[in-house]
């Protein structure tokens, strides 16, 4: 046999032997098989117990005769030979039929399947509002139809002179400013908000990242060409020469590729043509009409109401 070539030492020996000769340490084996070192010393002291199953131990013993320089096969087959592990044997199926009686009953699936159809309807209801509170029912309200009377508004009341009624004006930017504007540029974040500040033309960047809340940021006077992209809009002010401007957009709107030269800016804030006068908002008092009640007809007075309104003094 194989074994009687090496002579009558073990796989565990022999392995170990040629490991000492090449110089090598139980590391160095490891590294080069990739095989735990407790499996490796498991294989030297013959502890067949404490490997793994039959494939993966012969796989082991094969990994490690190649590197110490022996015949893998021989190992392999004297191991076998030495081994009390046998080849894992599957378990063959159970081919019989199922036993009717465990089966679950006609009567329970249909019982299953109902509740199954309810369940899901109910949560559908539910996710549809079905059982919500109804809101209450808004009052009824009767109109009455009153003369228009002439003369002023009836519904507009004027408020009297002085500071409680004089309207509020609210400065547009007056048309031309736009043209003219001067001053620098300034962005600052009202909360943090992603910004990039760069020049579209040419790629060059002023600013890319993150405006902490608080944080400016002024735009060069001599960078005609840079324009603003972010994804919250209405978190940044914006002003020019200490003026400050509406909102770029809304809350959470993405602006792109938007001119931060100042007139550019004053541009996107000026009202519309023909609206350059200033706005003015008046106080209004609108007077709610009040249903007039029915006119009841006097009745007729009787012969006794009749004789005591004749008495005098009364």
């Amino acid at each position: 046999m194989e074994a009687v070539e090496f002579g009558a030492r073990r796989t565990g020996a022999m392995l170990m032997a040629a490991r000492t000769a090449a110089g090598m340490e139980l590391a160095d084996v490891a590294r080069e098989t990739r095989v735990p070192i407790r499996h490796l010393r498991a294989l030297e002291a013959d502890k067949h117990d404490d490997l793994p199953a039959l494939p993966y131990a012969i796989g082991f013993v094969k990994s490690y005769a190649r590197t110490v320089g022996l015949d893998s096969e021989t190992m392999a087959n004297q191991f076998r030979i030495e081994t009390s592990k046998s080849a894992h044997v599957p378990t063959p199926l159970s081919l019989e039929p199922l036993d009717e009686r465990r089966l679950p009953s006609l009567g329970l699936w249909v019982g299953s399947l109902v509740a199954i159809i309810v369940i899901i309807a109910g949560l559908s209801a539910w996710g549809a509002g079905a059982f919500d509170p109804a809101l209450p029912a808004a009052p009824e309200m009767t109109a009455s139809v009153m003369p228009a009377p002439s003369g002023p508004d009836p519904l507009v009341t004027a408020e009297p002179a002085g500071d409680v009624g004089v309207p509020a004006t609210v400065p547009a930017i007056p048309a031309g400013t736009a043209a003219a504007a001067t001053g620098p540029v300034v962005l600052t974040a009202s909360r943090d908000v992603w910004v990039k500040i760069w020049d579209k033309a040419s790629g060059e960047t002023l600013k890319v990242g993150v405006l902490t809340a608080g944080e400016s940021v002024t735009i060069p006077a001599d960078r005609p060409g840079l324009t603003l992209w972010t994804g919250m809009a209405g978190a940044l002010s914006v002003s020019v020469g200490g003026r400050a401007l509406p909102p770029l957009g809304g809350p959470v709107e993405t602006v792109r590729d938007v001119s931060l030269l100042p007139a550019n800016l004053l541009a996107r804030g000026a009202p519309p043509a023909g609206d350059g006068a200033p706005v003015v908002a008046t106080d209004r008092s609108i007077a709610v009409p009040i249903a007039t009640p029915p006119v009841v007809a006097p009745r007729p007075l009787t012969g006794a109401s009749r004789s005591i309104a004749t008495i005098p003094g009364n």
